[in-house]
């Protein structure tokens, strides 16, 4: 009798904590990436990990030290038009089929995006412009039947003049643990072969300005 009260009480936590909403929120801004989670009472930063602080050391007899050259950060790679491409061909209809089965369940809260299309050549880049919008308009709709989506705000900005392609974006998604095992048993090896394609389209870094590599060297 108790071994049957333990288990039912076991099976109504294991529901609970499959029933429980969790909330992901991701923001991409400036070539930086932050995830955060937030599941009933519990918050936490996923990516990039915070770090402790040090604790603080003793004092030691303080010796003369050699100023060390200050590490300037690597320039970020930045999307491309291929990426884009890519992402238009592969991702849809991998996310749809994921998608479908957990119906409205999945609350998407903000979704705010702001792409700046540029490029080199201002035929391709229209292109692509043209391309971006043909999608929204057609695939928004669609997804909003999908899912449910609040504080929607996508934008496009192209830009004849730049070369480099920027984008940023905050998305917050609300999904149930039961959900999410049910989109990645569907997409999950969809979503890894995109994301590895994703990446091996990357474009490399730009160089680092050779005037400031002089002064550093002359520092």
């Amino acid at each position: 009798m108790i071994g049957r009260i333990i288990l039912g009480v076991l099976l109504l936590v294991f529901t609970a904590v499959l029933l429980t909403p969790v909330q992901v929120r991701a923001v991409y801004e400036k070539g930086g990436l932050t995830v955060r989670v937030r599941y009933s009472l519990i918050k936490l930063q996923l990516f990039p990990l915070e770090k402790k602080e040090p604790k603080p050391e003793k004092k030691k007899k303080s010796k003369p030290e050699k100023e060390k050259p200050e590490k300037k950060k690597k320039p970020k790679a930045k999307i491309n038009r291929q990426q884009i491409l890519y992402t238009l061909e592969k991702l849809p209809p991998v996310l749809g089929k994921a998608l479908r089965r957990v119906g409205r369940r999945v609350i998407f809260s903000p979704l705010k995006a702001s792409l700046l299309v540029a490029g080199t050549d201002p035929a391709d880049t229209a292109q692509l412009y043209g391309q971006l919008a043909a999608a929204l308009a057609s695939g928004l709709p669609v997804l909003q039947k999908v899912v449910r989506i609040r504080e929607q705000d996508i934008r496009l900005y192209l830009d004849f003049a730049g070369e480099q392609m920027d984008c940023a974006a905050d998305v917050g998604v609300s999904i149930r643990p039961w959900d999410a095992l049910v989109i990645a048993v569907c997409a999950g090896a969809g979503l890894v072969r995109w994301l590895l394609g994703f990446r091996k389209l990357a474009s490399p870094p730009p160089a680092p300005d050779p005037e400031q590599t002089e002064e550093t060297a002359q520092k």
